[in-house]
C-alpha cells in the first residue's frame, strides 16, 4: 500500500510540475513563445499637428517580437487584398511595402505617428520572430473639407455671465473660412478661427427656430481647445448643454447656437477652464 501511494505521489507531482509549465508559459508576462502587438490610438495635438487628419499609435510589443512593420491604407484596399491573398499574405504585404519600426527591442513601446489620412483607413502593424508573425489593426478616419464660405468670427464683446469673449481672448474678431466636412453633411468647422491649427467644429441637428433675422437651423459646439490661456491654464469653449451636461439648455431651454440660410451664425458659448467657465455669451459669424 506505502508503495502504492508513493507512486501516485509521484504521479501527481509529475502532473502538477506539468500544468504549472503551461500556465506559467502563457500567463507570464514575457514568457509567451509566440510574438504578440498591442496598439493604443492617441488624438493628436494641435498646433504641431492635425487632430482631424494625424494620429498616434503606440505599438507594444512582448519580448518575442524581433522586427515590426506598419502600413496606413484605405480600408476598401485592405479588405481588397486579404479576399485576394488572405490573412498571412496581407501580413506579408505589409513587411514588404510598409515601414519598419524603429526602437523595436524586446518588450517595448514605440510610439509612430501617421499624417495627412483623409478617409476611412486601416493601420497594421505586423510582428515578426522568425516566420511566426501575428499582426494588429486600428482604424481612423480621417476628415475631408469642402469650403463654403469666407467670414469674420466676432468674439463677443458683451457676456451673459463673467468675462467677454473678446477679454478673455484679447481678440475682437477673426477671418475665418466655414468649411462643411465631406462625409457628414452635418458638420461643419470654422478654420482656424482661434489661429493656426485651431479651428472650431460645430453639428447642425434637426431642431429649427426663427428670429426677426429670419429662420435657422440650432447647432452643437462640442468641448475645442483654443490657444488661449488663463492664468497659464489653456482655455476651451463648448455650447451650454454640454457645460451644463444636459442637452436641454441647448435645444429646449434657449440657449442655443444657429446658422441662418446666408450661413451667418450665432454662437452661445462658455469658455471654460479646469474650474469652470471664465464666462458665457454671444459670438457671430458674420459670411462675406
Amino acid at each position: 500500500m506505502k508503495k502504492y501511494i508513493n507512486a501516485l505521489g509521484m504521479i501527481l507531482l509529475t502532473i502538477m510540475a506539468l500544468t504549472s509549465c503551461k500556465e506559467e508559459a502563457g500567463t507570464t508576462p514575457g514568457t509567451d513563445g509566440a510574438p504578440a502587438i498591442t496598439l493604443y490610438q492617441y488624438a493628436a495635438e494641435a498646433p504641431e499637428y492635425n487632430p482631424d487628419n494625424d494620429i498616434r499609435i503606440r505599438i507594444a510589443t512582448n519580448n518575442q517580437v524581433a522586427e515590426a512593420y506598419y502600413l496606413a491604407e484605405p480600408v476598401t484596399d485592405k479588405t481588397a487584398r486579404i479576399e485576394s491573398d488572405g490573412e498571412s499574405g496581407y501580413m506579408t504585404y505589409v513587411i514588404e511595402n510598409g515601414t519598419k519600426v524603429e526602437g523595436i527591442s524586446g518588450a517595448s513601446n514605440v510610439d509612430v505617428m501617421l499624417t495627412d489620412l483623409q478617409g476611412e483607413y486601416a493601420i497594421t502593424v505586423v510582428g515578426i520572430n522568425g516566420s511566426n508573425m501575428t499582426s494588429q489593426e486600428v482604424l481612423f478616419t480621417g476628415l475631408s473639407w469642402t469650403d463654403v464660405t469666407t467670414g469674420t468670427y466676432v468674439f463677443g464683446t458683451t457676456s451673459m455671465s463673467g468675462g467677454s469673449a473678446a477679454a478673455i481672448t484679447g481678440k475682437t474678431s477673426m477671418p475665418t473660412t466655414l468649411q462643411v466636412c465631406t462625409s457628414n453633411p452635418s458638420l461643419y468647422r470654422f478654420k482656424d478661427v482661434f489661429g493656426e491649427g485651431y479651428s472650431m467644429k460645430i453639428n447642425l441637428i434637426d431642431k429649427t427656430g426663427s428670429d426677426p433675422d429670419g429662420e435657422y437651423q440650432f447647432f452643437r459646439v462640442p468641448a475645442t481647445l483654443t490657444p488661449f490661456t488663463y492664468n497659464n491654464e489653456s482655455i476651451s469653449i463648448c455650447d451650454i448643454g454640454y457645460w451644463q451636461g444636459n442637452d436641454a439648455f441647448v435645444t429646449d431651454n434657449g440657449y442655443e447656437s444657429g446658422m441662418y440660410a446666408n450661413h451667418n451664425c450665432f454662437i452661445l458659448v462658455a469658455y471654460m477652464i479646469s474650474g469652470g467657465a471664465l464666462g458665457y455669451g454671444y459670438d457671430e459669424f458674420i459670411a462675406d
